[in-house]
This record gives structure tokens, sequence and C-alpha cells, in this order.
């Protein structure tokens, strides 16, 4: 084929192309809506599972425009501005709204995919990838790692989304992802990890360096605490470079509660005490015992058949001279 017949083929396509879209785009403009559809989908990209978001709460947020759509021309319903409407709400991900040649418009939903609950003095919430947050809801539940601490910090742009890189590297391992169960924010240079084995936690200072700073604290695990016991050292720092500081554990001395007695409540130690001619289960001299039993009666001694009797006391030989002076 010649060339010129080429370009002449080349033209009257273009022409055509040109003048087929603008008839298509015409007729669209003209065509009314025949329905609209709300659709949301989960984390996993199946629609309708239970989510932070339905689709009776996007209509809502939609105003009366799902109501009255069918019927309307497709020209007066704007994707663009119902698209960037949905994005401005905390709990969407991202939102997909599209015309059909069939006069259907289609809103698809991804509501927010949680990868962290942050805690901060009086609010929870939790974030996305991108830092969004979305206020927690008492409906829904995700089970996510737990960060806690307060960001406000003057003069500082760290936020919650600096964590994030920290959480993806302890999810792209098996071994410190089952083995972190949650992130604590003492300052921008203090991240402590805290292990589900509560008898330590870890200083990572700031957030960077990661492979640096696991590869020292899994050498200190597999090499050391083996060896001294689990039980021996309460933090482990790896703010400085190349180093793991361990500090011991330090208990004092276990506090015992010590109940003083007024003067007025002490003891009277004289109650505890039987007093003089008072007999067992007695309180009082001549108060009957509780035990019944009479106070002990001195025995006379009773001179025994051998002779061996034994010697009188000094009173009773007194009585006696007495008795026989007087007769």
């Amino acid at each position: 084929m010649p060339r010129y017949l080429k370009v002449i083929f080349s033209l009257m396509l273009a022409v055509y192309l040109v003048v087929a879209l603008t008839m298509t785009a015409m007729e669209a403009d003209t065509q009314q809506c025949r329905a609209f559809e709300i659709t949301v989908e989960d984390v996993d990209g199946t629609a309708g599972a239970r989510s932070f978001v339905t689709s009776a709460e996007l209509a809502r947020e939609l105003d009366s425009l799902p109501a009255k759509a069918t019927g309307m021309a497709l020209a007066n319903i704007n994707t663009q501005s119902i698209r960037k409407h949905l994005l401005s709400l905390d709990k969407i991900e991202d939102a997909e709204v599209l015309r059909l040649t069939d006069g259907t418009v289609r809103i698809k939903a991804t509501p927010i995919i949680p990868v962290a609950r942050v805690f901060e003095p009086g609010r929870s919430y939790y974030i996305n990838r991108a830092g969004k947050q979305v206020s927690a809801d008492a409906r829904y539940h995700k089970d996510v790692p737990i960060i806690e601490g307060s960001f406000n910090y003057p003069d500082s742009t760290f936020t919650p989304a600096s964590l994030l890189p920290l959480l993806g590297y302890i999810a792209s391992d098996s071994v410190w992802n089952s083995f972190i169960s949650m992130i604590k924010v003492k300052s921008p240079t203090d991240i402590i990890l805290v292990p589900v084995i509560r008898e330590h936690v870890i200083n990572i200072g700031s957030p960077s360096n990661f492979d640096d700073k696991f590869a020292r604290l899994r050498k200190f695990y597999t090499e050391v605490l083996p060896q001294q016991g689990w039980e021996k050292y309460d933090t482990l720092s790896l703010k400085w470079r190349g180093q793991l500081v361990a500090s011991k554990r330090r208990r004092g001395p276990q506090k015992v509660n010590v109940v003083n007695y007024d003067d007025d409540e002490a003891v009277d130690m004289g109650t505890m005490l039987a007093g003089e001619g008072v007999a067992p289960g007695q309180t009082m001299p001549g108060v009957k015992a509780h035990s019944e039993k009479p106070i002990p009666a001195r025995v006379r001694p009773v001179s025994s058949s051998d002779g061996n009797s034994p010697k009188p006391s000094p009173t009773a030989v007194a009585q006696k001279k007495q008795t026989q002076k007087s007769e």
C-alpha cells in the first residue's frame, strides 16, 4: 500500500474515533441513572463483611442522593465530587465511583485498614498505613498492635505514624511478631517494647537501625539470658550504637504493715495473767471458776509407817509449842 494511503487511512480512523467518543459522551450525558449501588469491601477484598463502615452509613453520608439518583441524568451526578467526599471520611481507606454503560452508578468503598491502635491520655483511635486516624468504636474491634503514650511534643514531627516502620519490621519477623506485645512511648528517643514475657522491657531508643538493634537483642537472648536467667534484668537498652546495656533488677525489702495501737486501746496484760488466789478459769478472786474446779488447798503431810516422815515446817513446830505451853 502506498505511503500516502496509509496516512489518509490513519487520519480517517482518528476522525472516526473522535466523533464516536463525542457521540458516546453526549449519549451518556443524556442517559438517565437506572440504579445507585454502594458496596463495601473488607480488608481481604470480600464484599459485605463486617468492617468499620457499612453501605447504609455511606448512604447517609451522601444525604438524599442515593434515594433520588434513580431517574436523574447521569450528567448531573458528579462522580469525582462523590469520591472526594468519601475519601474525606476518617473511616474510608479508598473509594471508587463509576458510571456504567447500563446507567448504573456504582460505588466501591474500602474501609480503613488499621495497622495499630493508639492509646493517648483521654482518647483512643486506630491508624492506617498512611497515619490516617479513626476514632475507636465499641462496635468494631481489630486485633492490631498497641501503642501507648503521648505525642504532644512541642516543635516535633513525632507522631504515631513515626512508629509504622518499626511495626512493619516487627510484623515481618515471625519471632518478634509473636514476642512483642505492645509499644510504649516515653519520648521520641525512648521507645519501649514490652515482651509477652513480663520480666523485662526493651528500650530501643529512636525508631531506626532496626537490623543492628534487633541483631544485638537476638544475640543477648540466645547467649546471655539462658546463663543469667530471665528474671535477673528489668531493662535492656539498645539506645547506644553497638551496645546492649542490661540493668539488673532491684528489689527492695518487703514492706510489712505495722499496726499501732492507741494508749486507750492497749491490751491490759493484767487480765491475761492469773492473780494471787485465782484458780484457772477465774478472772477475779472469789468468783467461781469456769472450770468448776476449786482452788487446790494445802495438804498436810502424813507420817509414813517406816518412820521416814517429812520434816515439819517451822510454822507447824511453832504452833505445836504454843499449844503445849497453853496446856
